[in-house]
């Protein structure tokens, strides 16, 4: 096994550890402390679809990883790694692989990046094996990684004995990769149904939640539009209920660096206002019922909002992407307006618009990884 692979796969170990994406015991040793500085920062800085440089050397860092990774599952498949450790390690590396990947995979949908800035200008497909002649060779190379991710994603919830969070990041992947081949929409609604199962178990457990891939994909991997990742799809309930019963700001356990502590409550804050949202657009005339009902999402937005104003304020001033936390303020006010209007019998009025903003990278941005990983300057 080259050195490399070592060093990655040493690196990888610690990172998943270290960020909240696992927990397992033995997962770091003291002796791989020494690439932390090194690995780490680089993995995530390369998650940063805003720099230049990152998106100019996307298909290299890619293709590195790419390489690397096969080359341990080669380890794997001749039998090298003997240790639950081992296996543990290669389980660790195939889910960050599969992160990886998920997250081109995501942003390529939404815009975010080119698929020259992921593949190049190949003349054969790096997962497809296709010549670029193919009709459609740039949607077939792209489905040809996402089913590269599954496969590798499957393999580490199953290697070493099945792993709960090491499925969590295969059902994510899944999900982007129907998006993919569904013109930018999640219709599979198995693969949807598998994931609202499992956020729900989840959110049950909530000690062992470190699984924002997951959470994530109810507000924003599916397009706004899409009838499964709406309230349309009565599923979509037992999730916000869950996170508004356990999803409590203040109450997030340890995810690795400082962001989450206040990205927990504005997920809850996003997936209470795409409630709101739909709730607001389906109710043709407003009772007493329906304004009292409107009023409790509007309590549960405003408690969001107070958490991290008031107990999270050097984080919030931190984030680069503050500006986003204060458009939600400008929707919530919206609302609340809009509900003071049908307190007082007003008639013919105008309901506020939400869907922009919900469908808007701008919305996105409180959940790209880069966003949440990025070095902060504040004391962990």
């Amino acid at each position: 096994m080259k050195k490399l692979t070592l060093r990655l796969l040493a690196s990888l170990v610690i990172l998943l550890a270290l960020t909240g994406c696992n927990s397992d015991e033995g997962s770091s040793n003291n002796k791989q402390l020494y690439f932390l500085s090194d690995i780490r920062p680089d993995f995530f800085e390369n998650l940063n679809f805003e720099s230049e440089t990152v998106l100019n050397n996307m298909n290299k860092f890619r293709t590195n990883f790419a390489e690397t990774y096969a080359e341990l599952e080669d380890d794997y498949t001749n039998g090298a790694f003997k240790s639950e450790s081992d296996l543990e390690y290669m389980r660790l590396s195939g889910m960050y692989y599969a992160f990886y990947l998920l997250a081109l995979g995501g942003n390529y949908i939404d815009g975010n990046i080119s698929f020259e800035n992921i593949m190049g200008n190949p003349v054969t497909g790096f997962y497809s094996g296709l010549p670029s002649s193919t009709p459609d060779f740039e949607q077939k190379e792209m489905e040809a990684m996402m089913d590269e991710a599954a496969r590798v994603g499957e393999i580490a919830y199953q290697l070493n004995g099945y792993n709960d969070k090491a499925y969590g990041f295969y059902i994510s992947v899944k999900q982007v990769g129907g998006r993919l081949k569904n013109n930018g929409k999640a219709n599979d609604s198995e693969i949807h149904n598998r994931v609202i199962d499992y956020v729900g178990v989840r959110l049950e457990n909530f000690d062992l939640l470190p699984d924002w891939n997951v959470l994530m994909s109810m507000v924003t991997f599916t397009n706004y539009s899409d009838s499964l990742n709406t309230f349309r799809n009565p599923r979509m309930n037992e999730v916000l209920d869950q996170v508004n019963e356990r999803l409590v700001p203040g109450a997030l356990p340890p995810l690795g660096g400082l962001f989450p502590e206040i990205f927990g409550p504005l997920y809850r804050f996003d997936l209470n206002m795409k409630k709101m949202d739909w709730y607001i657009q389906k109710t043709d005339e407003f009772t007493s019922h329906h304004i009292k009902q409107l009023d409790t999402y509007i309590e549960q937005l405003e408690g969001a909002t107070v958490f991290i104003e008031n107990e999270r304020t050097e984080i919030l001033e931190r984030w680069d992407d503050n500006y986003t936390f204060t458009m939600r303020k400008e929707k919530l006010d919206e609302v609340k307006k809009y509900s003071e209007k049908l307190k007082e019998g007003l008639s013919n009025i105008e309901k506020p618009e939400l869907y922009s903003f919900l469908n808007s990278d701008d919305f996105k941005k409180a959940y790209q990884c880069y966003t949440c990983h990025k070095p902060t300057g504040l004391n962990n």
